[in-house]
């Protein structure tokens, strides 16, 4: 038995192969297990600060990076079992060793995994502080969390970038990076527009003009803010479809945050007709008023008025503040008043006006005009 432990097999002992085989079985067996009881454990450290989270979202988060870290973890152990000859090289990579060519690999595929395990960190932890700020009572911080956590995975990625160039590849990484400060300007000239939003970003989180779930009017369009992200702003309109706005437009133009006021405008015309009875167009106005200031949800100062008489209508002019700042919340209550509005008619047995249009015969223009 020892004989045949000993025997060369490949430049390796059947033992040492035995051993080979063996860890990768025995590893990959045990590697989902193992996983996750690894992210259940590291949970449980934590637990005081991310209470508010379940215990299998973190493990959701984690396990995947966390078996692709185990996988690289027990392959590095399994080929540590064997050798590779010197003589085997890769000629098309410049004649490397093979056994140089797994180290560069296992070592690039382990810096992946450990970035991928600090961004699923990071984005776990974006949730926690997500939910503390939905738990708040102002919505400022629902902002600026995802957009802080988008940064810190921006900058992870790119030291772990470099940290790839320097300790994988060898490379000068002050030289690299001194030799992009040179470029910079051409690199800066070819992504100014992306620079300009990446700026107007930042001026949006300092100065907040509005923040996640406030309404705005932007032009002709009226939406709900959904995300603010590095280069764009998510805006659901009101008819349902979703707009990405560049961050540039929204600092460079007007901007009405319709969320900040508290109440909403509405004005419109009841045009009664030219032949009503004045003593019938009174009763109407007092009705009106009286209607409005007796809802519970139109703030003090209505105003009814007889406003003008047109060619074809009475026109009572109707101006009444909604006491709510959502859009259909208002329409709601612009639609009791219009309902109102019609019993009042309907109680004095009124009608709305119809623009009428007269027409004339040229037998009777040409009277007309001998008439001047």
């Amino acid at each position: 038995m020892e004989k045949m432990l000993k025997t060369t097999f490949f430049y390796n002992t059947f033992e040492n192969w035995l051993w080979f085989l063996g860890i990768l079985i025995i590893g990959f067996l045990f590697k989902k297990i193992l996983s996750v009881n690894l992210t259940r454990l590291f949970y449980r450290v934590m637990k005081k600060e991310t209470r508010s989270i379940p215990a299998t979202q973190f493990v959701d988060l984690l396990r995947s990076p966390t078996e692709f870290l185990l996988s690289l973890l027990i392959i590095y152990a399994a080929f540590n079992e064997i050798i590779f000859p010197r003589k085997w090289r890769i000629i098309p990579l410049g004649k490397m060793r093979v056994s140089d060519f797994f180290d560069r690999v296992l070592d690039t595929l382990f810096v992946v995994a450990i970035t991928w395990i600090l961004i699923r960190l990071v984005r776990f932890f974006a949730l926690v502080y997500l939910k503390r700020a939905e738990e708040t009572e102002s919505k400022k911080d629902v902002q600026l969390v995802p957009f802080f956590r988008d940064i810190i995975i921006v900058v992870v990625s790119f030291v772990s970038f470099f940290m790839l160039l320097g300790f994988v590849f060898k490379q000068d990484v002050v030289s690299l990076i001194t030799g992009l400060g040179i470029g910079g300007v051409a690199l800066a000239l070819a992504a100014q527009a992306t620079l300009q939003n990446l700026f107007a970003s930042f001026t949006l989180f300092t100065e907040q003009p509005f923040i996640v779930g406030d309404d705005i009017e932007l032009g002709n369009m009226v939406g709900k803010i959904e995300k603010v992200g590095f280069r764009s702003t998510r805006i659901r309109n009101v008819d349902g479809s979703l707009v990405v706005v560049p961050n540039q437009m929204l600092v460079s133009q007007s901007l009405n945050n319709i969320s900040q006021r508290m109440e909403r405008r509405h004005k419109f015309f009841v045009r009664l007709q030219l032949d009503t009875p004045i003593h019938e167009v009174k009763k109407v106005m007092e009705d009106v008023q009286s209607l409005l200031d007796n809802h519970e949800n139109i703030s003090t100062g209505a105003h009814v008025k007889l406003d003008t008489i047109g060619e074809y209508s009475i026109n009572v002019l109707v101006v009444f503040m909604a006491a709510t700042a959502d859009y259909w919340e208002s329409k709601s209550i612009r639609e009791d008043i219009n309902l109102g509005i019609m019993n009042i008619l309907d109680k004095h047995q009124l009608e709305l006006a119809m623009p009428t249009t007269t027409l004339t015969s040229p037998a009777d223009e040409k009277n007309i005009d001998n008439d001047y």
